[in-house]
């Protein structure tokens, strides 16, 4: 046999962004807020999921929240496939601060506020994820998926949030880095995982 003949191919990891949300929340962090779609959104959704459509997925996770479903939905049903749908892969948690409109704090949720847009990934608002905390959170779960479907193609639909932790978790990025990522609506991320040796981002923002 010559060498690399019939070797496992890579786990293909394939991180796609949910669509626009609808316009009332735009100015809002919503992080894991259950948030619908706007017509616009919805669209995006079919439109990528139709470019998709001659990829062989194995299965299809997403967050549980509905952004996120109706991109699996839409992947999923020509298939065959069940969404599996884990919390886990939600949007960061933005605590006391989620929802609301920065053009509306009180003086104490602005200087909240302003000390986490001077340091996103290590400041924690009360009740809050930061990106240490997201990247602990997400990262485990998405290298059990790598282990569990070996040699795959795997859909994961999620936020921006959780694609650029796992993108620079797989490009050994520091975390001060992961807004160098753009991660736009309804775009495509792939993460190859070989059986031996570092992963191999191949796509961002697709």
């Amino acid at each position: 046999m010559r060498p690399g003949q019939f070797e496992t191919p890579p786990t293909s990891i394939y991180l796609l962004r949910h669509g626009e949300v609808e316009a009332r929340y735009h100015k809002c962090y919503y992080g894991q807020m259950d948030v619908p779609l706007s017509e616009r959104g919805e669209r995006q959704s079919r439109e990528l999921a139709q470019r998709l459509a001659s990829v062989p997925f194995d299965v299809v996770y997403a967050s549980d929240l509905a952004r996120t479903g109706y991109l699996a939905d839409r992947l999923s049903e020509p298939l065959g496939l069940p969404v599996r749908r884990l919390a886990v892969f939600r949007e960061r948690n933005m605590g006391i601060l989620q929802g609301l409109d920065p053009e509306s704090l009180d003086p104490e949720q602005r200087r909240l506020f302003d000390q986490w847009r001077a340091d996103r990934v290590h400041f924690r608002v009360p009740e809050a994820e930061n990106f240490v905390d997201l990247r602990e959170r997400v990262v485990p779960p998405l290298l059990e998926l790598v282990a569990a479907y070996a040699g795959r193609r795997v859909a994961l639909v999620g936020h921006a949030g959780t694609i650029r932790v796992m993108l620079a978790e797989a490009m050994g990025l520091p975390l001060e880095n992961v807004f160098r990522l753009s991660v736009n609506l309804c775009s495509v991320n792939v993460v190859e995982f070989p059986k031996n040796g570092a992963p191999r981002v191949t796509l961002i923002n697709g």
